[in-house]
């Protein structure tokens, strides 16, 4: 029964996928929901089990940031004039696509459907900061930056003490400090740009 589900949502994000390459740009923030709200949905028919359908939402959640984290970290080595911004960029862009590809064999290996791009709203965060230049771009980035990784770490922090698997107990207990330490570089380079 399992099987049939997955093969089901499966099914359900290609007819998304090849939906969104077929209509025209004004569909592709809802294609971007879609790919999330499938995945969650995929996952509420496979997972039986609440704490496993609340470890699945998470790994969505996370895969879904993750997309999100990079895209943004692309776009500060694009635009970014303090070479600090681009130096945490770049870092970002390299941690976050590790912490994406891991997450990515976690829900193989655990028969997790995930999305394949970030959420409506990381979208629209992303379009607003493509509006901004120069040092006011900076100081924009640095600040969605500095929200995104407080809020994450609190989500990390909530489902390793909910969580009962160990392996993914494991890999948020490891992850976390790297997610800090990214913290703490956004805010000593703002603090230093006052």
């Amino acid at each position: 029964m399992k099987l049939i589900n997955t093969l089901k949502a499966l099914t359900g994000i290609a007819a998304i996928v090849s939906l969104g390459a077929c209509e025209p740009k004004k569909q592709e923030t809802v294609t971007v929901q879609e790919s999330v709200e499938v995945a969650k949905e995929a996952n509420d028919s496979t997972f039986e089990d609440r704490d496993d359908e609340k470890d699945a939402d998470f790994i969505v959640n996370a895969v879904a940031s993750n997309y999100a984290e990079i895209k943004i970290a692309q776009l500060a080595n694009n635009k970014a004039t303090d070479p600090k911004v681009k130096d945490i960029a770049t870092m970002l862009e390299k941690d976050h696509t590790k912490v994406l590809n891991e997450l990515k064999a976690y829900a193989n290996k655990n028969g997790i459907t995930v999305p394949m791009t970030e959420t409506e709203s990381d979208a629209k965060e992303l379009a607003d900061l493509e509006k901004e230049s120069g040092a006011e771009f900076d100081e924009e980035w640095c600040e969605s930056m500095k929200d995104r990784h407080e809020k994450t770490i609190s989500k990390f922090e909530k489902r390793i003490d909910k969580t009962e698997d160990p392996e993914l107990k494991t890999w948020i207990s490891t992850t976390l400090p790297g997610l800090k330490h990214h913290l703490e570089m956004i805010k000593t380079r703002e603090e230093g740009a006052k």
